[in-house]
């Protein structure tokens, strides 16, 4: 039951690797929150004026990029739930390596680099969706300009 130290690196390696993601996919989150809620008192905004002429078409633009942050926010909450699933069976499949050297170690490893690859998979999604989000928000701000330019 002696851990080599090139086995406890690699175990290391594994746990942290996951949990370093876990916290950037946190900081992904808290940001498109702060988004979000930018967005929403923008919609909030537009309840104030029920008649105002252009409603509809202010509204359009707030409606799609509600849906892709919402989309973005629950791809980044997989990756996040993928990281510390993954995190917590390499450190199971690292106790089991340690301590009874059984089949099992293995199989529960590649769980964990499995799940971790979803969560890979998950913030690339949001990544994709994050930015489809940020050239939609731009284009409105173009058009709203353009608009305010011709008076």
């Amino acid at each position: 039951m002696v851990l080599h130290a090139q086995n406890a690196f690699q175990l290391l390696s594994f746990i942290v690797a996951p949990a370093l993601l876990m916290n950037g996919t946190s900081i992904l989150i808290l940001s498109i929150s702060n988004r979000f809620a930018s967005v929403l008192d923008r919609a909030r905004n537009l309840e104030e004026t029920p008649n105002a002429p252009d409603r509809e078409s202010r509204l359009t633009p707030i409606m799609r990029r509600v849906l892709a942050l919402s989309r973005a926010l629950t791809a980044f909450y997989v990756a996040l739930a993928a990281f510390a699933i993954g995190t917590f069976s390499e450190l199971l499949g690292g106790g089991f390596a340690v301590l009874v050297r059984g089949e099992i170690a293995p199989i529960i490893t590649m769980v964990g680099l499995f799940v971790a690859a979803v969560g890979t998979v998950a913030i690339a999604t949001g990544a994709a969706l994050l930015v489809a989000e940020t050239w939609d928000a731009y284009g409105t701000v173009r058009e709203q300009a353009g608009q305010i330019r011709r008076g």
